[in-house]
C-alpha cells in the first residue's frame, strides 16, 4: 500500500479514537504554510554553520526539553514554554497537579534579552545577554538558586556571586542546576545529597557529611545558592551536563570530569576497582563530591587509542553519560538497560558499563550530542539527526514510512508498556519526510519527546505528543508520534540559533580548537591549528590569521606578535623579513619611523654622528653649500651668517660692520657712528652739529632747530635751555631771550612774549613774573606792572585788570589788594566807590558790607539815622507802610492792645474808647448802650426805655403797666395805684379817669369803683387787703429783677 495512504488511514483511526485529536495536523503538510523563501531552506543542503552544542561555553542552547515540558528562545529574545506545569515550570504563572499549558511566553522577562534556555526535571532557567540567570518552577531543593525554597511560577534571578557572569547554562534531567561563567568556572546549586554540585561537599543528614551551606527539608539535602565547582587548578570548563545524581563536564585539557553518584560507573567510567579483588566498585553509595577525570585505563575498555581520547562536549542522562571527541566519535558509559549507549544492545553487564563507542553512520562523524533520562541523539555531518535508546513515546523518531507513525502506550503518564514502539539500540536516522525535506541543524532529546530546528529556524518535535503540542488543547493523551511534526511559534516568531563558526574559519564549535580565532600573535599554520609567528613576521588578528612578513621599514625581533615594529627614527630597515633595524650613518639621518632608507643632510645642514633622527642646521656664523656635510664653514670678516641652516655667507649692509670671522650677525653702528658702504669692518664718527641716536645707520642727522651739538661722535643733540632758543638746524649753540620775553623750557625755536597779567624786566628768562596783588599788566610783552586806583582792587596775582569795589564796599587807597565792607549803620549801593553813606531815619543796616539800607516795616519806626534796627510801635499806637520815622496814636473810638501793629482796632458794639492811645475798649455801663462800632462814647437809654446790663448794643422799652420818665436808667417804674400805663415805651403813667380807679400798681388800665368803703374804695376790707398784698409782692419782684 502507498505510504501516504497508510498514514492517512492511521490519522483517520486516531481521530476516531480521540475526539480531540483535531489539534494534530497532517505532519507532511505542516511546511506548506511556510513562505516560499523558507521552503528552499528545508533541503538536504543544511546550513551546519548554525545550531547548538548543549551546555557548551561557546554556543547558546535556544531549545531545551525538561520532564514533559519544552522551552525555546525566539528571534525576539523572548522565551516560550509549553507542556506540564505542575510547579509553574512553563513560567506562565499557572500551576496544578497534572496541569498542562499551551505555548505561552514566560512572563516577567520584559526588557531582558534572553539568549539561552535550559529545561530540567521540573524547573527551567534562562540566560540574558548580560550574563544574568533567571529560573522558575520547582524550588523545594533550592534549584532556582535565589537563596530560598519557594516555588515560583515566574522567573527569579539567581544569586550569582559578585562579579560572576554566566556564559552558558547546563542541560539535563536533574534537580540541580549549573552554569559556566565567562571565566570558565562552573557554579552549581540545588540537590546535593550525592555530591552532584562538585563543590567538595556532600549534603547527607544521615552520615553527618553536611556543611554550613547545606539545607535539609525532611526528604532532601540541598544548597540554595551557586557553589564553585572544584575543578583542578589550571583547568577551565568548556561544556557541562547534568543527570539525576551526577554531573559531567569537559575541560580545556579535553578531558571529561564527572562527580556525584557512581552508580553504573557514570562517574568513574568503570576505572574504579577494589584494592582486594580488583572488581569495579561502581554503585549507588560510591560518591564523588569533587570532579574526577575519567582516565579510560580499564582493560575492559576496547575503544582504540583510548588513552588519547580528546573530548569537546559531554551529554548526561539519568544514569548514563556520553562524550563527543574531537574526531566526532561518541563515547558513552554507565547504564544501558534501555539501549541508551547506542551500541546495538540493551544489556547492563560490565561490558556495557565501561565506556563504549556508539555506532555511527559509516564514514561520518558527529557534530553534537544530546541526552535525557535514558535516550540520546546526535547530529552527523552528512546524514543529520540520529537518535537511540528509550522509545516509549516515539522519541527516537524512527518512522520509516512503513511502520506505525504513532506510539500507543499503556503505562500512564510515565511511559512504558509500549504496544508498538520498542527501544532503539542502534542510532537511527530521524525521518526526513516523504520528500526528504526535513533536515535539522540542531536536535535536542528530552525525557518524553525530541525536537529539532531546521536551517530556516522552524521547529519540529516528535515523541510523546501530549507534551509537544504547541497549540493543542488536549494534553493528557497517552500516545506519541515517531515522526517530526511542525511546531508553529507564537506571533510568527521563530527559534533563535547560534553561529557555530564564530571565527569564520569553517571549523565548527565544539571542534574548533580556537573558536574565537588564533590567539593574539599566532597564525593558522594548518587546519584547526595555530602556532606563534616567527621573528621578522607577525600574525593577522582576524580570519584567516595569516602569517605576514615584515615589510621594508618594519621589523620584529620577537615571536608571537600581532604586528611588526616600525623602525625607530634614526634607523631604517632596507629589506622585508628583518628582525633588527640598521642605524643611519654620519652625514645622513631619518626623522620618521617605518623607513627603508636614510636621508642625506641638506645644504646648510650637517650630521656629525650616526643614528640621528634629524639633521643639524649649521649654527649661525657658519654655512655649508653642499648636501651630506659633516661640518660647516665660518663666515669671513665683513660678512655674517645670521640663521642656522644657511647655505651661504651674507655681506654686512650699510650701517653695520664686523671685524671677525664666524660672525652670526654684523655689528650695528653705535649711536654717533655710521657706515655708508657694504661689508664694512669699522664705523665712522658723526661731525659737530650732527648726531646719530640709533644703531645700524648709514648717515648722521643735523641738530634740529631749538637744539645744538657741540662735539663730534654725538649720539644725540642737546636742547636749548630755558631762557634760550635756536631757530636754525645744525647749530652748535643757542640765543638768549630779551626782556619782556621768555622760553619756559628746552628746545624752543623762538622766544615767547609775556602774556597780559605778567611781565619780565630781565633777559634770558625762563618764565614771566605774575603781576602782584593790587596791580595788573594790561598788554603782552610788558616789562613792569600798574597799581590799582582808589575804588578798585586786585586780590590775585597775574591779572590783566583791577576789580571795582562791590556794592556795600569801598576802597580809599591805591594798590589795594582787597575791598573794605561798609561798617554797620552805613551802606553803599554802587560799585567802585571810595566811601559809604549813613543809614537814614526810618531805615537801618544791621551788618557790614550792606549795599542797600533797609526800611522799617509797618508796625516799626526809627526816628534816628545810622541805626542798626527799627523800634516797635507801642501798644495803643501804630505805624503805616515802610520807612516810618515815628508812630501814630490810636484815635478815640479805636484801640490797640498789642505793640508793633500797623493799624488800630475799632471799638466793638456795646463798647467805646473815649480817648486816644488806648490799649483797650470800655463796655457801655448800665443805662447806656452803643449799637455801632468805633464809638468814643455810649448813648443813654431814652425816657420810656432802660438798659439793664453793661455792654449793651440796644435799649429795651418799658413794658405796658410800667414807665420811665428819666433817660439813662437801668429799669422801669410800675404804674402807681389809680394809675396805669396802657402801652410799652411810655415815659409817664396816666391817672384813672373820674369814676374809675386802680387799686393795683403796674396795671395797663383802670376799673370802675364799686363802693367807697374799705381799705380800697369799692372793695371790701378783706378784698382790699388781698389786693394790696399782691401789689406789694409784684413791686418787690420787679425791683429784684
Amino acid at each position: 500500500m502507498h505510504t501516504k495512504r497508510i498514514v492517512s488511514l492511521s490519522l483517520a483511526l486516531l481521530m476516531i479514537s480521540f475526539t480531540t485529536v483535531a489539534i494534530i495536523a497532517d505532519p507532511f503538510s505542516a511546511e506548506e504554510s511556510l513562505p516560499e523563501s523558507e521552503k528552499s531552506l528545508t533541503t538536504n543542503a543544511v546550513n551546519l554553520m548554525i545550531g547548538s552544542n548543549q551546555g557548551h561555553i561557546d554556543t547558546h542552547d535556544t531549545l531545551s526539553i525538561g520532564i514533559q515540558f519544552t522551552c525555546v528562545v525566539t528571534d525576539n529574545s523572548s522565551v516560550i514554554c509549553w507542556g506540564r506545569t505542575d510547579y509553574g515550570e512553563t513560567g506562565s504563572g499557572l500551576t496544578g497537579i497534572e496541569a498542562y499549558n499551551n505555548a505561552s511566553y514566560v512572563i516577567g522577562l520584559s526588557g531582558v534579552n534572553i539568549v539561552e534556555v535550559a529545561a530540567h526535571w521540573d524547573h527551567a532557567c534562562a540566560l540574558s545577554d548580560q550574563g544574568e540567570v533567571y529560573c522558575w518552577g520547582r524550588n523545594s531543593m533550592g534549584m532556582l538558586g535565589n537563596g530560598g525554597t519557594t516555588d515560583s511560577t515566574t522567573p527569579v534571578q539567581v544569586s550569582l556571586p559578585p562579579g560572576v557572569q554566566a556564559a552558558s547554562l547546563s542541560q539535563g534531567p536533574s534537580y540541580h542546576s549549573c552554569i559556566i561563567s565567562t571565566d570558565g568556572d562552573g557554579y552549581c546549586w540545588g540537590n546535593n545529597n550525592r555530591g552532584q554540585l562538585g563543590n567538595g561537599e556532600i549534603c547527607d543528614s544521615n552520615t553527618g557529611a553536611s556543611t554550613s551551606s547545606c539545607h535539609y527539608n525532611g526528604y532532601a539535602e540541598y544548597v540554595v545558592t551557586p557553589q564553585l565547582v572544584d575543578m583542578p587548578v589550571g583547568v577551565s570548563i568548556t561544556s557541562i551536563s547534568m543527570g539525576g545524581d551526577h554531573t559531567c563536564a569537559t575541560g580545556t585539557d579535553h578531558g571529561v570530569y564527572c562527580w556525584g553518584s557512581d552508580m553504573n560507573c557514570r562517574v568513574t567510567g568503570g576505572d574504579a576497582t577494589t584494592s582486594v579483588t580488583g572488581d569495579p566498585v561502581c554503585n549507588y553509595g560510591h560518591l564523588h563530591e569533587s570532579p574526577r577525570k575519567l582516565m579510560f585505563q580499564s582493560a575492559d575498555i576496547t575503544i582504540p587509542d583510548k588513552e588519547n581520547l580528546s573530548f569537546v562536549q559531554v551529554a548526561v542522562g539519568w544514569v548514563f553519560s556520553c562524550g563527543l571527541t574531537d574526531t566526532g566519535s561518541i563515547i558513552c558509559w554507565g547504564a544501558n538497560t534501555e539501549s541508551q549507549q547506542g551500541v546495538g544492545s540493551n544489556s547492563n553487564n560490565p561490558a556495557q558499563v565501561v565506556p563504549t563507542e556508539a555506532i555511527a553512520p559509516s564514514g561520518e562523524h558527529a557534530l553534537s550530542i544530546t541526552a535525557s533520562t535514558a535516550q540520546a541523539c546526535a547530529l552527523f555531518n552528512e546524514s543529520g539527526a540520529f537518535c537511540w535508546g528509550d522509545n516509549w513515546g516515539g522519541n527516537a523518531g524512527d518512522y520509516d514510512g512503513t511502520n506505525d507513525w504513532f506510539c500507543n502506550y499503556t503505562g500512564g503518564s510515565n511511559g512504558g508498556g509500549n504496544n508498538n514502539c520498542a527501544d532503539v539500540s542502534t542510532p537511527n536516522a530521524v525521518w526526513s519526510g516523504e520528500n526528504d525535506d526535513i533536515h535539522f541543524t540542531s536536535v535536542v532529546m528530552g525525557a518524553s519527546n525530541t525536537c529539532g530546528i531546521m536551517a530556516n529556524n522552524s521547529l519540529y518535535c516528535w515523541g510523546a505528543y501530549a507534551w509537544n503540542g504547541v497549540n493543542g488543547s488536549v494534553h493528557n493523551t497517552y500516545s506519541g508520534v515517531r515522526l517530526p511534526i511542525f511546531m508553529p511559534m507564537l506571533d510568527n516568531t521563530s527559534v533563535l540559533q547560534t553561529n557555530l563558526d564564530i571565527d569564520g574559519d569553517g571549523i565548527l564549535v565544539p571542534f574548533d580548537m580556537f573558536p574565537n580565532g588564533c590567539p593574539s600573535g599566532w597564525y593558522q599554520d594548518s587546519h584547526n591549528s595555530c602556532t606563534e609567528s616567527p621573528r621578522g613576521n607577525y600574525a593577522e588578528s582576524s580570519n584567516p590569521w595569516n602569517l605576514v612578513v615584515c615589510s621594508p621599514g618594519t621589523y620584529q625581533p620577537n615571536t608571537a606578535q600581532t604586528e611588526c615594529l616600525e623602525s625607530d627614527p634614526g634607523y631604517y630597515v632596507p629589506t622585508s623579513g628583518e628582525y633588527s633595524q640598521t642605524i643611519c650613518p654620519a652625514g645622513s639621518y631619518q626623522p620618521g619611523s617605518a623607513s627603508d632608507s636614510c636621508l642625506l643632510a641638506d645644504p646648510g645642514y650637517m650630521v656629525g654622528t650616526p643614528g640621528k633622527i634629524e639633521q643639524t642646521a649649521c649654527n649661525a656664523g657658519r654655512f655649508s653649500s653642499s648636501s651630506g656635510s659633516t661640518e660647516c664653514v665660518r663666515a669671513q670678516p665683513g660678512y655674517y651668517v645670521a640663521n642656522s641652516g644657511s647655505e651661504e655667507e651674507v655681506p654686512c649692509s650699510p650701517g653695520s660692520y664686523t671685524p671677525a670671522h664666524g660672525a652670526i650677525s654684523c655689528i650695528s653702528t653705535s649711536p654717533g657712528q655710521y657706515t655708508d658702504t657694504p661689508a664694512s669692518t669699522q664705523p665712522i664718527s658723526c661731525d659737530p652739529g650732527s648726531y646719530q641716536p640709533d644703531f645700524n645707520q648709514d648717515s648722521c642727522l643735523l641738530a634740529p632747530a631749538g637744539h645744538y651739538v657741540s662735539e663730534s661722535m654725538a649720539s644725540s643733540y642737546q636742547s636749548c635751555l630755558s631762557g634760550q632758543y635756536q631757530s636754525a638746524e645744525g647749530m652748535t649753540g643757542c640765543v638768549t631771550t630779551s626782556p619782556g620775553t621768555y622760553t619756559p623750557g628746552a628746545s624752543f625755536t623762538a622766544p615767547l612774549n609775556c602774556s597780559a597779567g605778567t611781565y619780565q624786566p630781565s633777559a634770558g628768562a625762563e618764565r614771566c613774573i605774575d603781576a602782584f596783588p593790587g596791580s595788573y599788566v594790561a598788554s603782552e610783552g610788558s616789562i613792569d606792572v600798574v597799581e590799582c586806583s582808589p575804588g578798585t582792587y586786585q586780590p590775585q596775582s597775574g591779572q590783566s585788570a583791577c576789580i571795582e569795589a562791590d556794592p556795600g564796599h569801598y576802597i580809599t587807597l591805591r594798590a589795594a589788594k582787597s575791598q573794605i565792607p561798609c561798617p554797620v549803620t552805613t551802606y553803599q549801593p554802587q560799585t567802585g566807590q571810595t566811601a559809604c553813606m549813613d543809614v537814614e531815619p526810618g531805615h537801618y543796616a544791621d551788618g557790614v558790607g550792606t549795599g542797600e539800607q533797609i526800611p522799617c516795616d509797618a508796625g516799626e519806626y526809627q526816628p534816628s539815622s545810622k541805626s542798626t534796627n527799627c523800634k516797635i510801635v507801642p501798644a495803643g499806637h501804630y505805624s503805616v507802610g515802610l520807612g516810618s520815622v515815628d508812630f501814630i496814636a490810636c484815635t478815640p473810638g479805636t484801640y490797640q492792645p498789642t505793640s508793633g501793629m500797623s493799624e488800630c482796632i475799632d471799638a466793638d458794639q456795646g463798647n467805646y474808647v473815649g480817648e486816644s492811645s488806648q490799649l483797650t475798649q470800655t463796655p457801655c455801663s448800665e443805662g447806656t448802650y452803643q449799637p455801632s462800632t468805633g464809638s468814643s462814647e455810649c448813648m443813654s437809654a431814652d425816657a420810656g426805655y432802660f438798659v439793664e446790663a453793661a455792654g449793651a448794643t440796644e435799649q429795651t422799652p418799658c413794658e405796658a403797666g410800667s414807665y420811665q420818665p428819666i433817660e439813662g436808667r437801668s429799669n422801669c417804674i410800675y404804674s402807681s395805684i389809680n394809675y396805669y400805663v396802657p402801652e410799652a415805651g411810655s415815659a409817664d403813667q396816666i391817672a384813672c379817669p373820674q369814676g374809675e380807679h386802680q387799686p393795683t400798681p403796674g396795671q395797663i388800665g383802670c376799673i370802675e369803683k364799686e363802693d367807697e368803703g374799705g381799705l380800697l374804695p369799692g372793695f371790701s376790707s378783706f378784698t382790699a387787703l388781698t389786693m394790696l398784698l399782691g401789689a406789694a409782692i409784684m413791686i418787690s419782684n420787679r425791683e429784684q429783677k
